[in-house]
């Protein structure tokens, strides 16, 4: 799955960068010819699980548990995981952070360096980003819907994993949405990135750092600091990138490769 060369490249970074063990649970689907009703077979379960098992294998601080969706409820219900492929990503600190579907393409680097970004528990968020985020009192989620081929999602996908980070109360997951269709549907998801907080704010595109803070932290129903306050109401500093339209059956460009 993961070419060679970028395996070494990686175990390399892992070894020079990486200081705590980072646990990642993931949840799969046992694989059968046969067709149940309602059940929908799927369709990168095992090469999502193939890479993992690579790239666990490139440090000693990275745990991997596979977990058989429908046998292990208990788990389950612990992670609030409700679909396949699937993963909960656990650092030193507390909290933990989900992702759906395979990361793939433009997706794999940001993928890394969260694992990264886990493994020290540790920000690149601005000092008032973390300021504001810290204040918060109530849960939110942020959702980061992207594709393998969106050149701005992995900056929105690392971004709320590292605002869960800052704060337990930040909910981060990112879901690769071409193979959730009903997500999709139900999300109206046109173009990525599509991030959604609560399920009542949707933000397309690429979002100025503080921007997106304004809206986690007003979706929280806390405060904003004046700096950090810079959403769409109070003209952010740049504009947002523009979202990129899902496109289906496109080559997924990157060093992992995708059948």
């Amino acid at each position: 799955m993961i070419p060679l060369k970028d395996q070494q490249a990686i175990q390399a970074k892992f070894a020079a960068e990486m200081a705590a063990p980072v646990k990642i649970d993931y949840f799969t689907q046992r694989e059968t010819k046969l067709e149940a009703p309602g059940v929908t077979p799927c369709a990168l379960c095992k090469q999502t699980q193939d890479m993992l098992k690579e790239l666990s294998a490139l440090s000693d601080l990275i745990s991997l548990r596979v977990h058989q969706f429908e046998d292990d409820p208990e788990e389950k219900a612990t992670f609030g995981v409700e679909r396949v492929p699937g993963m909960v990503l656990r650092g030193p600190g507390p909290g933990f952070f989900k992702y759906y579907g395979i990361p793939g393409g433009t997706e794999f680097p940001a993928f890394v360096e969260s694992l990264v970004d886990l493994s020290r528990w540790e920000t690149l968020l601005m000092p008032d980003s973390v300021k504001a985020l810290s204040q918060l009192k109530t849960d939110v989620s942020v959702r980061v819907f992207v594709t393998p081929t969106c050149p701005y999602c992995p900056q929105m996908a690392r971004a709320a994993f590292m605002m869960g980070i800052v704060s337990e109360h930040v909910k981060a997951e990112v879901i690769e949405v071409n193979e959730f269709p009903d997500l999709a549907k139900r999300y109206k998801v046109e173009a990525v990135p599509l991030t959604v907080i609560n399920d009542r704010i949707s933000i397309p595109g690429a979002l100025p750092e503080p921007a997106l803070i304004e809206q986690v932290v007003k979706a929280a129903g806390a405060k904003p600091s004046k700096k950090a306050a810079s959403g769409p109401t109070s003209q952010p500093e740049k504009p947002p990138e523009p979202p990129e339209p899902i496109e289906r059956g496109k080559r997924r460009d990157s060093g992992l490769y995708i059948p």
